[in-house]
């Protein structure tokens, strides 16, 4: 971590500690003060920034604050940079009458049970290796499935072998 980017841990004679995170480097701007035992401030960080526990709980503490850290460093520059305003996270109610509303609040289901599937068909579907690099470009975060990365793999070497 950047020195202006640490955040202030406080140890109490009770055994408890203190984590402080600030979403901006001025005292002026948010902060937010997590108090209690290791387990209990890592329960209210990820409650507090809306994290998974289950997904955290590999991470240390220390990741976990670099984490939230970031995350309100990043609000922070939103909030103040572009004069944006959080809204609400969790969609409205959709209205019986609106089926806009009720279409936009719906979640799409997947056609399989492969969430690669979509991936998998759209790299068979690349006739050149520049298109097939700009798949990957748009679309990292799903190469991190081992059969996606080796069924890009096949389609490059194939598309090279032409």
């Amino acid at each position: 971590m950047k020195a202006d980017q640490a955040e202030l841990v406080t140890s109490y004679p009770d055994g408890a500690i203190g984590v402080t995170i600030k979403y901006g480097k001025g005292y002026e701007d948010t902060w937010v003060v997590f108090r209690g035992s290791v387990r209990q401030v890592r329960e209210l960080i990820c409650d507090y920034f809306g994290f998974e526990c289950k997904d955290e709980t590999d991470l240390s503490l220390s990741a976990l604050v670099v984490n939230a850290t970031n995350l309100a460093h990043g609000k922070g520059n939103v909030a103040s940079i572009l004069d944006a305003r959080v809204v609400s996270e969790t969609p409205a109610q959709a209205s019986a009458d609106d089926p806009w509303a009720t279409a936009s609040a719906s979640k799409p289901e997947q056609p399989t049970g492969n969430a690669s599937a979509w991936i998998l068909g759209e790299i068979e579907k690349q006739t050149s290796i520049a298109d097939l690099q700009k798949l990957w470009a748009a679309n990292q975060a799903m190469f991190s499935d081992p059969a996606v990365m080796t069924a890009y793999k096949a389609r490059g070497r194939a598309l090279k072998n032409g």
